[in-house]
């Protein structure tokens, strides 16, 4: 059973109630298999950090947006508030079900839900961004999303990742970057969070823009 509870997201400027998941570790039921690890039930610091780039350095000025592995929404529901509309994806029922109350409760409206897999995506739709946060983490996956860019970003299409450091990730971009010629801007988002062991993270942002 899914237990959540409420919590402020603060930036300048913006305060968003956001339901998050309570008993992230009671929902694993096989530690041993990535799809049965509720990864979608954490709000990481790399969604928060992807957020905060987003309502202080984008304007989507209508333009589609598809956030990848959306688990709880936050970067697409700034996204929604910057004016994009936007198709919050991800491959587990229930992380869409509460982004979607989440947009709900924050009365943002330009936000549909998709259950989407990556390794099955069958989105026909190309996009004028591709957002995702802390998505690149398994080079097993990593080629359904390389696929996936292929077939959903328009030509002069945008996209915004955002992790906390991954090698695997600066891998799959600098590659990304080399093959389609892309303009690629990075920024360092600092992000504090409520734990004892590590509160503190730099946040690396990746904005790459596509030739057209």
């Amino acid at each position: 059973m899914i237990c959540t509870t409420v919590i402020k997201f603060r930036l300048p400027g913006l305060e968003l109630s956001l339901e998050i998941v309570s008993n992230t570790e009671e929902l694993i039921t096989d530690p041993t298999d990535d799809d049965q690890i509720p990864y979608w039930a954490e709000l990481w610091p790399a969604a928060r950090g992807l957020a905060q780039y987003i309502w202080e350095s984008v304007d989507f000025q209508g333009e589609t947006v598809l956030e990848l592995g959306a688990g709880l929404g936050l970067p697409g529901l700034v996204a929604a508030l910057k004016g994009g509309k936007v198709t919050l994806t991800d491959y587990k029922e229930s992380a869409l079900e509460i982004a979607a109350r989440n947009a709900a409760r924050n009365n943002i409206e330009n936000v549909s839900c998709l259950l989407a897999d990556w390794r099955d995506f069958r989105v026909e739709q190309k996009f004028d961004w591709i957002i995702g946060s802390d998505v690149l983490y398994n080079p097993s996956l990593n080629p359904y999303v390389a696929s996936i860019l292929e077939k959903n970003l328009r030509p002069g299409g945008q996209l915004i990742f955002s992790h906390p450091g991954r090698k695997v990730t600066h891998e799959f971009l600098r590659e990304l970057v080399q093959r389609k010629g892309m303009i690629e801007k990075n920024e360092y988002i600092p992000v504090t969070v409520d734990h004892p062991v590590l509160p503190c993270y730099e946040i690396e942002i990746h904005h790459l823009i596509s030739p057209r």
